[in-house]
């Protein structure tokens, strides 16, 4: 092995090499890879070692994209357009087969003005809502689980904006990945997927945005899928609307990373026209690339993005979520004592906002 076993792990998951270490060395890759999320990747491309029940885990992810079916022909009937995205899109549309693409949930982005019926109809088929914070500002999505009679979970992310980060909720809406969007088959159900340029900025911003720039190997193999089937009118397309949507940094670095792991065809001249340089504004998105960021930062940002009362209304949904959430969380049994435990959640809170990401 090398000094740096992710180089390692990536030279197996590129299909270049099969020379698996044994003993130590060997666990330490295998859960360097259940970190990064590639065990089911690396189980494919090195069948001969069995470190999954394939027939298995092909089995389960059946079942889920059936029942992803089930969820998306329920939103189609109440007019919600869903558009799946993320994993569960790529899964589809980028994998040889969907269980390479592990997921712990679908996410769904549905047209905005459906949130209503899209939830009853979730309900109706039998799923929960999973209690959050909620409000109009500070979250822009809503899980949702069901358990079936064998016991396996199904989750379900509805979305009516791409990112609960104000900086970015808004860099691609639902109407434009509805009607930019293709369709792909899944198990003999077409559902409709962003077009390819959308779902690589889609990619590099949440990997970014929501996971502050961690380099975790499946979102970076995700990108270098995406990236790796562009022609050369979809990268200008992409240059051209991550510029515009102020996402370009996010997409270089991203890029750049999976470049770095992956050895991605990426054509000479994009990553440049994507970074900074001479004479270009900083993107208030750049702010997810900083390694000190913090809660209060990210918070910071979302504020700068929005108007003076939209902020004070975040600020209040941050420190006032529902009365519902809070009855959940800490099994309120007397509204009296309702605002002793916001003090609570506050004080005890505050702290969190301004310890830096490790």
């Amino acid at each position: 092995m090398t000094p740096d076993p992710i180089t390692d792990l990536c030279a197996l998951l590129r299909g270049e090499s099969t020379d698996f270490p044994v003993g130590d060395e060997g666990d330490r890759l295998l859960g360097l890879a259940n970190t990064h999320r590639v065990e089911h990747l690396l189980a494919w491309r090195l069948p001969h070692l069995q470190i999954l029940d394939l027939r298995r885990e092909a089995l389960v992810d059946g079942l889920r994209v059936r029942e992803l079916n089930r969820v998306l022909a329920a939103l189609e009937r109440v007019d919600a357009s869903p558009v799946v995205f993320k994993g569960a899109a790529l899964a589809h549309t980028h994998y040889v087969e969907s269980w390479h693409r592990p997921r712990i949930d679908a996410d769904v982005v549905i047209a905005p003005a459906s949130r209503s019926r899209a939830f009853e109809a979730l309900r109706e088929l039998g799923y929960e809502g999973i209690p959050f914070v909620s409000g109009d500002l500070v979250m822009y999505q809503a899980p949702f689980v069901w358990t079936d009679d064998f016991g396996i979970e199904y989750a379900v992310d509805l979305h009516w904006h791409v990112s609960n980060r104000q900086v970015v909720a808004h860099v691609l809406t639902h109407s434009e990945l509805a009607d930019r969007a293709t369709t792909a088959s899944a198990l003999g159900y077409v559902m409709r997927v962003p077009s390819p340029v959308d779902a690589l900025i889609l990619a590099c911003v949440h990997r970014a945005a929501h996971h502050d720039d961690a380099e975790s190997l499946i979102w970076l193999y995700d990108i270098h899928l995406i990236a790796g089937r562009l022609d050369s009118h979809e990268w200008e397309t992409l240059v051209h609307r991550a510029s515009g949507r102020g996402v370009a940094a996010l997409c270089a670095r991203g890029l750049q990373l999976s470049s770095r792991r992956f050895d991605t065809r990426i054509p000479s001249e994009i990553i440049g026209r994507l970074g900074p340089g001479r004479g270009r504004p900083r993107e208030a998105s750049a702010l997810f690339l900083r390694k000190d960021l913090r809660p209060v930062d990210r918070l910071l940002g979302d504020l700068r993005a929005l108007g003076l009362r939209d902020a004070a209304h975040l600020v209040r949904e941050h420190l006032f979520p529902s009365r519902e959430y809070i009855d959940t969380k800490y099994a309120l049994r007397s509204r009296a004592l309702l605002p002793a435990y916001y003090a609570f959640r506050a004080v005890a809170g505050a702290s969190k906002w301004f310890r830096r990401v490790d």
